[in-house]
């Protein structure tokens, strides 16, 4: 999917911006047609690749920074490289995936398992990993223990879809005992395996009105938890931010007040995952000024939707530099994102 917006460039100006590209992000500095030229792959003299640079520029894909001091790509110019220029070596995903999965594989819940994916991001790009962590309401049940700790008291012990535990402290039916409590157990989890709560709350009604176990407050107040709201929020793991802090690009202080404050409010890093959670077609790349927050211009995203069992779905991927390797970092977000999806699916 091409967003750069311009026109096809022919095969010499492709490769010329690349070339500039490639040499931009892995040293920093404003490339020259001289050097260019003597790294001999383009067999073109410096003055013809100077006027392909002199087009590139004109049409937003190259700039000059300073007069005769060699030209940085653009916003634009990274754009159309991302999704018009870049190659992917299936070697380096095939030994990333390797990697991830042996690493991500060994976590036992789901949560385990998303705090190693924003750890496995930090790790092998040298920048801050992000994973949002979102659930949109429909939680299930998976299992409900109930146990006595006393002639009055019953804990409910209540297992989710998503492995969160909740603990429910309810009254005991006056005379119910620990083996008549073990076969209400067993009679709960027959009606309320892989229910959702809506489904939960119309099934412990019936129950209630046919009363079999005698049991009907127990139920009352097990129904009156599935009916309360969840106040579950949101959760965002970060790993790797001050990775970020030694990096030139980070060196401008309202650059890094800017990106503490998104770490830390973290309003504006949802809205972005937020869109790309819409998307299902991939990994996302907001490149600089692309994704319009204040005075992280020099800041770059790549992100990728993940979902889980039932109620699970998110995003995660990187922040770095506007300068960063797009290629490995591609890699490793959408391998990332893939096993995340497969190892919570395996889950269900």
């Amino acid at each position: 999917m091409k967003r750069h917006g311009s026109s096809d460039l022919n095969e010499r100006h492709g490769r010329i911006l690349g070339d500039v590209v490639r040499a931009y992000l892995a040293n920093g500095q404003p490339v020259g047609s001289r050097t260019l030229a003597e790294q001999g792959q383009l067999s073109l003299s410096p003055a013809s690749i100077r006027n392909v640079m002199a087009e590139l520029e004109h049409q937003g894909l190259l700039t000059s920074p300073h007069t005769s001091a060699g030209r940085v790509p653009t916003d634009r110019g990274l754009r159309y490289f991302v999704d018009a220029l870049m190659i992917r070596d299936p070697q380096i995903e095939r030994h990333m995936e390797k990697l991830l999965s042996g690493h991500l594989s060994e976590a036992d819940m789901q949560g385990e398992l998303l705090r190693k994916a924003t750890d496995e991001l930090a790790s092998l790009t040298r920048y801050a990993g992000l994973v949002w962590v979102h659930e949109t309401g429909v939680t299930r049940i998976r299992r409900i223990d109930l146990i006595g700790v006393s002639s009055e008291k019953v804990l409910a012990v209540i297992v989710t879809s998503n492995d969160e535990v909740q603990n429910r402290l309810i009254a005991r039916p006056e005379g119910l005992s620990d083996k008549a409590l073990r076969a209400v157990s067993v009679r709960l989890n027959e009606l309320l395996a892989d229910c959702d709560l809506q489904e939960a709350q119309i099934r412990l009604r019936r129950e209630m009105e046919q009363d079999r176990l005698h049991v009907r407050r127990l139920l009352e107040d097990l129904k009156r938890w599935a009916e309360a709201p969840t106040n579950r929020q949101d959760d965002m793991f970060v790993s790797g931010q001050r990775q970020l802090l030694d990096m030139p690009e980070f060196g401008v202080i309202d650059t890094v007040r800017s990106l503490l404050a998104a770490f830390d409010e973290k309003e504006q890093l949802l809205h972005l995952m937020e869109q790309v959670e819409k998307d299902e077609h991939g990994v996302r790349v907001f490149i600089g000024s692309e994704h319009a927050m204040v005075d992280m211009e020099q800041v770059s995203m790549v992100m990728a939707r993940y979902k889980g069992p039932m109620n699970t779905i998110g995003t995660l991927g990187v922040i770095g530099p506007r300068r960063m390797q797009y290629d490995r970092v591609l890699q490793v977000v959408d391998c990332t994102a893939r096993l995340v999806s497969r190892i919570l699916g395996g889950r269900t």
